[in-house]
Order: C-alpha cells, then sequence, then structure tokens
C-alpha cells in the first residue's frame, strides 16, 4: 500500500514538475514576443519610413529636373537659338514671320508683303483669320512654357501690312491650353461626321447598286416569259 502512494507521489511531483517548466517555457517565449515587439518597429512605421525614402528620392529626381529648366521663356528662346530660327522666315509666298520673347511673353510678328493678293490678307482676318492667328500662338506657348520654369506665360500674335495692322491676338498660357483643346475636339467631330458621311455614301451607291440588279434581274425574267 506504501509502494502504491509513493508511486502516486512521484508521479504527481513529476507531472507538476513538468507543467511549472510548461508554464515557465511560455512564460519565456511570451517575453521574448513583447522584448521583439519593443524592438522592431510596426508594419506601419516601416511603410512610411519606405514610402519616405521613395518620396525624398522621386523629389529630388523631380526638383533636379526642375531646376535645370530655364527660369524665363526668353532665356529658353534665347538658348535654343528659336528667336534665330524664326527671323523673317517666310510662311507664305507673300507673308514672313519674326519671333522673339520678352520674359514670359512670347511675341510673334506676320509681315505681309504690300502687293499680297487680296486672297493672301484674308487669311488673316476676321473669325477665320482670328483662328489661324490663336492656333500659331498657342501652338508656340504650349510648345515652349512646359519647357521653362515659368509659372505662366502669353503670345502676343500680330498680321501687318506696311505700318497697318490687320489682325492681332493675345492669349494666356490657360487660354492657349484651352484652345488647342477646343480645336483637337473640333477635328475629331468633323473627322467622325466626315466618316458617317463617307458610310452613308457607300451605303446609298450599295442600295442603288442592288436596286440595279433587282432591275435587270426583273428585266430578264419579263423578257424570258415573252419569249
Amino acid at each position: 500500500m506504501a509502494d502504491n502512494k509513493e508511486i502516486k507521489a512521484s508521479t504527481e511531483a513529476k507531472r507538476q514538475k513538468k507543467a511549472e517548466r510548461r508554464d515557465a517555457k511560455a512564460a519565456r517565449k511570451e517575453a521574448n514576443k513583447v522584448e521583439e515587439k519593443k524592438s522592431r518597429p510596426n508594419n506601419i512605421i516601416l511603410a512610411v519610413m519606405i514610402f519616405g525614402v521613395l518620396v525624398i528620392m522621386f523629389a529630388f529626381a523631380g526638383g533636379y529636373n526642375y531646376f535645370s529648366k530655364p527660369a524665363t521663356i526668353e532665356k529658353y528662346i534665347t538658348d535654343n537659338a528659336i528667336d534665330q530660327m524664326y527671323k523673317d522666315t517666310p510662311v507664305s509666298e507673300h507673308t514672313t514671320m519674326k519671333l522673339k520673347a520678352e520674359k514670359n511673353t512670347i511675341k510673334i510678328w506676320l509681315n505681309i508683303d504690300e502687293d499680297a493678293a487680296e486672297e493672301e490678307l484674308e487669311q488673316y482676318k476676321g473669325e477665320e483669320g482670328t483662328d489661324n492667328l490663336k492656333n500659331m500662338g498657342a501652338y508656340f506657348l504650349t510648345s515652349i512654357k512646359p519647357q521653362t520654369r515659368a509659372l505662366s506665360g502669353t503670345v502676343k500674335v500680330k498680321a501687318k501690312q506696311g505700318d497697318e495692322s490687320v489682325n492681332y491676338v493675345e492669349m494666356t498660357y490657360s487660354e492657349a491650353k484651352k484652345f488647342i483643346k477646343e480645336e483637337q475636339k473640333k477635328a475629331e467631330e468633323e473627322a467622325k461626321s466626315e466618316a458617317e458621311d463617307d458610310a452613308d455614301a457607300d451605303a446609298d451607291a450599295e442600295a442603288e447598286a442592288d436596286a440595279d440588279t433587282e432591275a435587270a434581274a426583273d428585266a430578264d425574267k419579263s423578257e424570258t416569259e415573252g419569249e
């Protein structure tokens, strides 16, 4: 009987020691987790750190590209000899073009010969002429201004014959962008309309051809029945 009690007590002691070791191991594991969590940044902080580095890298690259651009439109045009390229440059048989810039304003002159035909003058008069001048000015301003650090820009286009002004337009950068966008939309709508007209014409031609074929078949049938 005593042996049974001793065996039972020994078994109980082993179980207790095993449970104590298990609890101690769990406690150490939990303590390690807490310590590791304290010494390691959480995922949010890590993500912010990585994102911050990327932002700094792109900001530096963007800043370098931005500050490497000329400060004004005038400097860009001078550095790239655009004012020399467009210096009494022929744009038609009786019209020459001159371009220069002052700070962030592009100035374009179209000089029409005194003996130019009326058809030449009509290209720069009225609503159509105004659109032609706007198209020219908007093209240069929207092409050049983004290549500079200029915060704004203006273009002035004047068509003249001798000392007489034929037409004149002035546009800001925002107005020039809007004009270009509207012209592109107009061109797309005209192209779509022409495509639809061509499709209608093809359909009419096909219907007419079918009608002629049917009429010819009817005529052949009538002729055969008559015989």
